[in-house]
């Protein structure tokens, strides 16, 4: 709608204005005694249809307009949704590895190998639940991107 709206505009100014020049430029106050008097009809429908070219254009400049800037839009949010899934991988994969390493940790304590391994699986465990909590943040904001999208 805005773009037969825009389209619309751009037709009723470039009609005003060819008849505003040919009203101008002959000092007379209609376009009927303008072709009688001129009797010059080529002219006058010659300068209307160059007028409604030169609107055409431009509607077609505005819309390739409307059209770049609506494609750097999506290609942002492609970009930065891109981002998010790459750091949603990355925030599984240290999760895995985490409870990887947590799993090694119970079967060393199980297998009887001396260490201190209860000072190391709290600290694991912490840096899981951070991991957790920015791998929710990055689902929540993914849920915000595909609103603002639609």
């Amino acid at each position: 709608m805005k773009k037969t709206g825009i389209f619309i505009i751009l037709l009723i100014l470039a009609t005003a204005l060819w008849y505003g020049s040919i009203v101008f430029l002959s000092g007379k106050s209609s376009i009927g005694n303008i072709a009688i008097t001129s009797d010059n009809i080529f002219t006058l429908s010659h300068s209307l249809l160059l007028i409604l070219f030169l609107t055409a254009v431009s509607y077609a400049l505005v819309l390739l307009t409307l059209n770049v800037k609506f494609n750097q839009l999506a290609f942002e949010k492609n970009v930065q949704s891109s981002n998010m899934h790459l750091e949603i991988i990355a925030l599984s994969s240290l999760i895995d590895e985490c409870d990887t390493t947590l799993h090694r940790y119970d079967r060393w304590e199980e297998a009887g190998i001396k260490g201190d391994y209860m000072n190391a699986k709290t600290s694991v465990r912490d840096k899981m639940n951070l991991y957790r909590e920015n791998l929710e943040k990055k689902y929540d904001d993914i849920q915000q991107l595909a609103f603002d999208k639609s």
